[in-house]
């Protein structure tokens, strides 16, 4: 006998549907630009759903570069994700995660960052990969200190896509549903949840408040 499975609100999919993505491609070197006005440096969340159409190179995914000496963002370095920020030549933030990313899918990434937190430091960065926060390697484990303030949302050229004073690093693949929350902190609850079918990560809208630089 067949029992028919009931499908209550919690378990059913309803997963945003995503028209599109933007395609870039490094040969052609396609990027994104714009020059902020002066936001919130010490406090900000970035999220984007990512697929990449190859490893082991580096692609910028968000950056702020005044020069090769002040300059930040995030990006794959290999096949690691990093999140960086320095001044005058020294890495004031210097975060890569222990973990790989050589699957060919869809990646939900995300860099949170308040470093108006007192303690512990490893608080003041998070970053997120489908919903669950990412364990550092310990050889590339710099966190900021209290009150510092990024290269993000300052009133220089931020780029996705592509590294400002190089020319390189450009990003080879697709990006979808890119979000800057300028002055808040958020978790990945906010941007995607798990499935209760298929137990997956899946995307949701963003149905919050985006502060001065926001998109």
């Amino acid at each position: 006998i067949a029992i028919p499975q009931v499908i209550t609100p919690s378990k059913a999919s309803g997963a945003q549907v995503i028209d599109g993505s933007l395609k870039f491609n490094d040969d052609n070197k396609q990027f994104l630009k714009k020059t902020f006005s002066s936001g919130n440096s010490r406090t900000w969340t970035w999220s984007a759903w990512i697929k990449r159409d190859n490893f082991g190179s580096d692609h910028r995914l968000f950056t702020s570069d005044a020069d090769a000496n002040n300059q930040g963002g995030f990006k794959f370095i290999g096949d690691q994700i990093q999140f960086f920020s320095r001044k005058s030549g020294t890495f004031n933030i210097n975060l890569y995660t222990a973990g790989s990313f050589r699957d060919t899918g869809w990646y939900h990434m995300m860099v949170v960052v308040d470093t108006t937190i007192s303690s512990p430091s490893t608080d003041r960065v998070k970053i997120y990969v489908n919903g669950a926060l990412q364990s550092i390697d310990s050889s590339y484990n710099t966190y900021p200190s209290e009150n510092y303030e990024t290269r993000i949302n300052t009133n220089i050229e931020h780029l996705i896509g592509r590294y400002t004073t190089g020319d390189s690093q450009y990003m080879n693949g697709d990006m979808s549903q890119v979000y800057l929350i300028d002055g808040q902190a958020l978790g990945p609850e906010y941007f995607g949840y798990t499935d209760g079918l298929t137990n997956t990560w899946k995307p949701k809208k963003y149905t919050g408040t985006f502060g001065t630089n926001g998109f």
